[in-house]
């Protein structure tokens, strides 16, 4: 137990306490987002490109992507080869789109919501394939943001 700040009356208070007794502030959801936050900066601070690629999330390495409604089109975020950049962060690799790689590192793109970043555990995964596709660069226009 340790005694913070609470962050609306400045009074000492417990870091395991709930609301501030003074003005009420809910400092528990204060010090988890407090907290969140740090992890997140760590992460974001120790993300790093490795020089391997791995094999690409949304197409399974294939370098083509099946739709629910039957449709078959090539994978653009691997560029069709069926790989993309290996990333390694404090929290564990990431596949990444070649073209996203920079903005990943620098803490713009959020695995989460960006559609060219996933989490891929805490072990670097092994290929599905020895070699990758031939990759087909997009165009500026294509990149999804």
């Amino acid at each position: 137990m340790a005694l913070i700040e609470c962050p609306d009356c400045e009074r000492k208070v417990s870091d395991r306490a709930q609301t501030c007794p003074d003005c009420a502030c809910p400092v528990a959801e204060v010090v988890a987002e407090q907290r969140a936050e740090a992890a997140r900066a760590e992460a974001v601070g120790s993300r790093e490109v490795t020089q391997e690629e791995t094999d690409c999330p949304p197409c399974k390495a294939r370098g083509f992507v099946e739709h629910a409604d039957g449709r078959i089109s090539w994978c653009a975020v691997c560029e069709h080869s069926g790989r993309v950049t290996l990333c390694l962060a404090s929290d564990g690799f990431y596949a990444v789109a070649r073209y996203a790689t920079d903005r990943f590192v620098e803490g713009e793109l959020h695995p989460d919501s960006s559609g060219v970043v996933f989490h891929i555990g805490e072990q670097k995964p092994p290929l599905k394939y020895k070699a990758a596709g031939e990759r087909h660069a997009i165009k500026p226009e294509e990149i999804p943001w």
